[in-house]
């Protein structure tokens, strides 16, 4: 794999995923970057760490404590497993020693080719400036907060609330299917 560093924001493209999001996984300790005078610089192990992260936070809906130990045990398996890549890397987790483990299937060598492929296109990812530099980004702001506010018309606050939550609780819930091996 290549070396590269990306900053944060040309990661997160690569990633797809919001900036503030691997932000978080980040901060968490989830995710653990170099970091050079202040910076953080994604490789492309990095960045197939968080891919796997990614998704065990969207499949399992956990919780970044949890989120963490789960990729202390992947890093642990990774320093061990150097040499081949598999095509998918099985997570589980036993809550209480009388239940059956939880088990879920990473795939693996597939995000590794996504990676791969989406960094081979790094040039397309254009670093971005800190911040809101552009000059009159306030009163453009306004403008378009003023046209939104045109099209939705007359909403009551509790209505703006009650969708909001509706979303929040609509993102949380995992879609599971289950399927038999052979």
């Amino acid at each position: 794999m290549t070396r590269q560093g990306l900053k944060l924001k040309q990661a997160s493209a690569v990633l797809q995923v919001q900036p503030k999001e691997l932000q978080n996984l980040v901060q968490f300790g989830v995710v653990k970057p170099r970091r050079t005078a202040g910076t953080y610089f994604f490789d492309t192990n990095v960045l197939l760490a968080a891919k796997v992260a990614l998704y065990l936070k969207e499949s399992l809906g956990t919780r970044t404590s949890v989120l963490s130990k789960l990729m202390v045990a992947f890093s642990a398996f990774e320093e061990k497993s150097r040499e081949e890549t598999p095509n998918y890397v099985v997570f589980s987790c036993r809550l209480t020693a009388e239940e059956e483990p939880i088990k879920l299937g990473v795939p693996f060598r597939a995000f590794e080719e996504q990676v791969e492929e989406r960094m081979s296109r790094i040039d397309l990812y254009k670093d971005l400036p800190r911040g809101r530099k552009r000059r009159g980004w306030k009163k453009e702001f306004l403008e378009s907060l003023t046209e939104t506010a045109k099209d939705i018309g007359e909403v009551s606050e509790a209505e703006i609330l009650r969708t909001v939550r509706a979303h929040r609780k609509e993102r949380r819930t995992p879609e599971i299917t289950v399927a038999a091996e052979s």
